[in-house]
């Protein structure tokens, strides 16, 4: 389980942080809490939009379109048990779920194009940031294991497919 912090200002409204999980082996991620700005929780994987802050992870306009897609991707699929959705909203992170402020503005050679409202506030944008850091973090690790399969496979050992 990764424990995930983003911290979101520059957006609609004050400044906030929204607080969430990843379980690695079911690919779920739980949006947690959305609150005011706080400071790094001891043990959490911190996403800022603050260019100088202490963080292991930016976030920045020009990532919002890779978010947006990471969100849908993340709201459209099923965990590994075949039946959970593999992102969810807490009571406490509901006003964090940014539905709401995104809409299908057409498609064109990239893929999809998104309108955002003005008024997506912060805490919304940090639940986008955070969709965005679990696919990245999901591709790298599949990259690991598929290196790691390999790896057993060329020293003789058994892989399973």
């Amino acid at each position: 389980m990764i424990e995930l912090q983003a911290n979101i200002a520059g957006y609609a409204g004050r400044p906030a942080t929204v607080f969430a999980a990843y379980d690695e082996d079911t690919g779920i991620l739980v949006v947690a809490a959305s609150v005011d700005l706080r400071p790094r929780r001891p043990g959490c994987v911190l996403i800022e939009t603050e260019t100088r802050a202490d963080r292991d992870s930016l976030f920045a306009y020009t990532d919002l379109r890779e978010a947006i897609t990471a969100y849908y991707d993340l709201k459209g699929s099923v965990a590994s048990d075949g039946r959970s959705a593999r992102l969810r909203f807490a009571e406490r992170a509901m006003r964090a779920d940014p539905a709401g402020g995104i809409e299908m503005d057409g498609v064109d050679v990239t893929g999809p194009l998104y309108r955002i409202s003005p008024d997506t506030g912060n805490a919304q944008v940090g639940a986008l940031a955070l969709c965005r850091y679990v696919k990245r973090y999901s591709a790298v690790a599949d990259v690991v294991n598929m290196a790691d399969d390999l790896n057993n496979l060329l020293s003789g050992r058994v892989v399973t497919i």
